[in-house]
């Protein structure tokens, strides 16, 4: 294990490494012209504000304003009923429900995308321009979704550029190619989960079907989405939910799971298929196994905050996350692959903010985090400051030795949205790089990164 490390004296900035098969990758850019053409209108940023006529009955005030703002607020409108009986028993129910108002929560729409925004991958999520990337695993497909409410998809072929757009299809949060598909991908968003096929050879811009909805009951927005390595189930989080729910895709049926105390905000299947994490939107986060194993549950808390971002070493044995209150990178090691069962954690990286050689800023509290497919190069984000600080990591059986290795700065003023890596850069090309990282600029450029 290597010793503790800060961001002190860190290596200067990473150049643009050339390589031969740059011309593969798209060059993708965009403007606010692009995606918000002129006449388009675009949703309020904020519709908390209820505006209930006075001439309304008193059930439907107290409707509007529970579908608007949540039950609590509900009921004290109804306190103010002409019935001594209702005005009584709404102010018994709120005093009740204020008392175990943690147990006992309702997330409206707007508060939910509040939520969304919180604990997203994405800096700034709601305003970000690239809202999410995600490589396909086997071949050269790049899916970005954007702030219009669309996902492109891009390939080698500059002049087909499949667009992906739905009316259901409001404030993507995620997305995720199924395994052993060409072309299809889950796409979290506001209303559920969509799922697109994407004919690989086709050379139109549309797909030739629409997208198949799922959605069950509360369980929306969906804010992860993750598939099991085989393809065969898909598994969901929502900040307004307190169940997982594993999807039968084929059959469009879902079966709740690992009920929990608070709504889910993160969810994945580890590489290998055997684990699963789960968080949720306060500080208990779990570690599970997968059937057809026998399924554990460990519950773990985190010291400050909410579990922001993790990731997995590829056989699943090393697990590295970030919260959204500590400066810190924590590290856990796997005691038995198939048991969930996990040492306690402790931190890596001390990752308070420091000064980089020029005075630029590098550090504090961390956005995400990815980790290549090699378990060589480990990139981290920051809520607040503009560099990408990576890490070379060496994996020997139980232990993890960890090294400052450059950092990676925009163009200006830009800051990183949101990164990913290539899951199949090095079955491609015969290169010196190992992995290609994908970067969403804040102002709508995506770049790539061989290390």
């Amino acid at each position: 294990m290597s010793r503790a490390l800060n961001l002190s004296n860190f290596p200067p900035s990473a150049e643009v490494i050339g390589f031969s098969a740059r011309d593969h990758y798209p060059d993708i850019v965009f403007t606010r012209e692009m995606l918000h053409p002129p006449g388009h209108s675009r949703r309020s940023e904020s519709t908390r504000d209820v505006m209930v006529p006075v001439t309304e009955s008193l059930p439907k005030r107290i409707l509007a304003i529970f579908m608007e703002l949540g039950l609590l607020e509900a009921l004290g409108e109804a306190t103010q009923s002409e019935s001594r009986f209702v005005a009584r028993a709404a102010t018994y129910l709120q005093m009740i429900g204020r008392r175990f108002k943690q147990h006992w929560q309702s997330y409206p729409c707007e508060l939910s995308m509040d939520l969304v925004a919180k604990h997203s991958q994405t800096r700034n999520w709601q305003k970000s321009t690239i809202r999410c990337l995600s490589w396909h695993p086997l071949c050269f497909k790049l899916a970005v979704a954007t702030i219009d409410d669309t996902v492109r998809i891009y390939t080698r072929n500059p002049g087909v550029t499949p667009i992906l757009r739905s009316s259901l299809q409001k404030a993507v949060t995620c997305l995720a190619w199924r395994p052993y598909t060409g072309g299809e991908l889950a796409i979290g968003c506001q209303s559920g989960v969509l799922i697109w096929s994407v004919d690989p050879t086709s050379q139109i811009t549309r797909p030739l079907s629409q997208a198949v909805h799922l959605q069950h009951g509360r369980h929306q927005p969906v804010t992860a989405v993750s598939w099991s390595n085989n393809g065969e189930l898909l598994v969901t989080a929502s900040i307004n939910d307190t169940h997982l729910l594993v999807w039968n895709v084929d059959q469009q049926r879902c079966v709740p799971m690992h009920r929990v105390k608070l709504p889910c905000a993160l969810v994945s299947y580890a590489p290998l298929g055997y684990n699963m994490i789960a968080s949720t939107i306060g500080k208990d986060f779990y570690l599970c196994t997968v059937p057809p194993e026998r399924v554990t549950r460990v519950g773990w808390s985190t010291a400050n905050g909410s579990l922001q971002s993790f990731a997995w070493s590829r056989d699943e044995k090393h697990l590295l996350f970030v919260t959204t209150e500590d400066m810190k990178l924590f590290y856990m090691r796997l005691s038995g692959l198939k048991s969930a069962s996990y040492e306690l954690a402790f931190p890596l990286v001390d990752l308070d903010q420091k000064f980089a050689d020029g005075g630029l800023a590098i550090g504090g509290k961390a956005q995400s985090l990815v980790w290549c497919p090699r378990d060589r190069f480990l990139a981290i984000s920051f809520k607040n400051t503009a560099a990408i600080a990576i890490f070379f990591t060496n994996l020997a059986g139980l232990q993890i030795n960890i090294d400052p290795y450059c950092l990676i700065f925009g163009v200006g003023v830009e800051y990183p949205s949101c990164m990913c890596y290539q899951e199949n850069y090095q079955q491609e090309y015969d290169s010196d790089a190992q992995s290609v990282l994908t970067i969403g600029w804040s102002s709508g450029r995506v770049e790539y990164y061989p290390l």
